[in-house]
């Protein structure tokens, strides 16, 4: 695969293929989660149904790109997640998002178009060859017909493929009425009294993008219809609302006493 190819495909999938059972009639998943794959990840997009729990443990902000995907932040540093641990556990009471959920699996279309089909990350540790001798969930069965695992992906593939679309327009409503503005983080960090350790230097975080809410409060009463229509003025007030959670990624990533201020 070339390095293009290798950069085009979506966050964490590096060998994408189609499940078929001919010839992947003794592959399946190995039953253990590891979340691993997502240690070096520090945004991860959400869709719609999210924003509410997410909202409870994670910064939710937009990405700087022309989709303006809306991201949970998992860590203040570039490539590093607070939320796994090097067991590959992720963190106990904390809100998986969808999108680590999913994989290894990912629904995939042919280039002549149909219905999305099912396909597997088969560069991941969970999936194996010869199930028969692993913890594992074969994804065929002696029949070549789809055992309940694959089932059960393929509707959470389809079931978040349709949020992904709708979000989509939720993003796209945001530009359309210039409602997101550049934003920075600024992490000023406090040694404790009678620490003998210097604070570290501040942290800037940018390259992301939050909703302006003087602009969001200044809306036509038809565009604002409209948002209450669709249900995006929720997802307004849990972006808003999210922001509290800088604190606690603050707080994950350093000992110290720290503060984050939004500029």
């Amino acid at each position: 695969m070339t390095s293009a190819a290798a950069s085009a495909l979506p966050l964490f999938y590096r060998n994408p293929m189609l499940l078929r059972s001919r010839e992947h009639g003794t592959f399946g998943l190995r039953r253990a989660h590891d979340f691993r794959f997502a240690a070096d990840t520090a945004v991860v997009p959400l869709v719609a149904s999210e924003f509410a729990p997410a909202s409870r443990h994670y910064p939710i902000v937009f990405a700087p790109d022309a989709t303006a995907t809306p991201l949970a932040v998992l860590g203040v540093a570039a490539g590093r997640n607070l939320f796994v641990d090097g067991g590959g556990q992720w963190r106990a009471g904390a809100y998986v998002p969808g999108y680590v959920r999913r994989y290894p699996f990912v629904p995939m279309t042919h280039e002549s178009g149909g219905a999305p089909m099912l396909a597997v990350d088969s560069a991941s540790p969970r999936v194996v060859n010869q199930v028969s001798g692993e913890e594992a969930d074969a994804f065929f069965d002696a029949a070549g017909k789809p055992t309940p695992t694959s089932q059960a992906a393929m509707a959470f593939c389809e079931s978040y493929r349709l949020e992904a679309l709708r979000i989509a327009a939720f993003a796209k409503a945001l530009l359309e009425h210039k409602l997101l503005v550049d934003r920075t983080v600024r992490i000023n960090y406090h040694a404790p009294k009678d620490s003998t350790e210097a604070a570290p230097p501040e942290a800037i975080i940018n390259g992301f993008r939050m909703v302006d809410e003087a602009a969001f409060r200044a809306l036509p009463a038809e565009v604002v219809a409209t948002f209450h229509r669709e249900g995006w003025t929720d997802l307004v007030v849990l972006h808003l609302a999210s922001q509290l959670g800088w604190q606690t990624l603050v707080e994950a990533s350093a000992p110290k006493a720290a503060k984050a201020v939004a500029a």
